[in-house]
C-alpha cells in the first residue's frame, strides 16, 4: 500500500477539517507523553480525529499515513501543529515526536516512560 495519497479524492477543505477542534469534541485526548499508555491513547485520539473529519477509516488506522498526509497538506509537522486547536502547539509536537521517534519530550521527560517510539 502506498503511503502517498492523491489529493484528487478529497478536497483541501475536507483534509483541513481534520485539524479543526470543534469537529473533534467527541474524540478523546491522548494521555501525557510520559504515561505508559501514551502510545495506545495517542493512536486512538488520532484515529478518531481522522475519521471524524471524513477521511477513510482504512487510512485513519495507519499512523504513518495520517502523519504523511498532515505533512503533505501543511508542509511540516510544526505548521500542522500550529494550525490545530485541540492542544497547544508544543504538546502536539511532543505527541508526534514521541509517537514516531521516541526519546524525550520538550521538557526532558522520557516518552512513554521508556523513551521508545511507539
Amino acid at each position: 500500500m502506498s503511503l502517498f495519497f492523491s489529493f484528487n479524492v478529497y478536497s483541501f477543505s475536507d483534509i483541513l477539517k481534520y485539524f479543526i477542534a470543534t469537529k473533534h469534541a467527541q474524540c478523546p485526548f491522548a494521555d501525557p507523553v510520559v504515561s505508559a499508555n501514551f502510545c495506545a491513547s495517542f493512536k486512538t485520539a488520532a484515529e478518531c480525529r481522522c475519521t471524524s473529519s471524513g477521511l477513510p477509516s482504512g487510512m485513519c488506522k495507519d499512523m504513518t499515513a495520517i502523519y504523511n498526509r498532515m505533512v503533505s497538506v501543511f508542509g511540516s509537522q510544526q505548521k500542522a501543529c500550529d494550525y490545530q486547536k485541540d492542544v497547544s502547539t508544543q504538546e502536539c509536537m511532543d505527541d508526534w515526536n514521541c509517537y514516531r521517534l521516541g526519546g524525550k519530550d520538550s521538557h526532558g521527560n522520557l516518552c512513554s516512560s521508556t523513551g521508545k517510539a511507539c
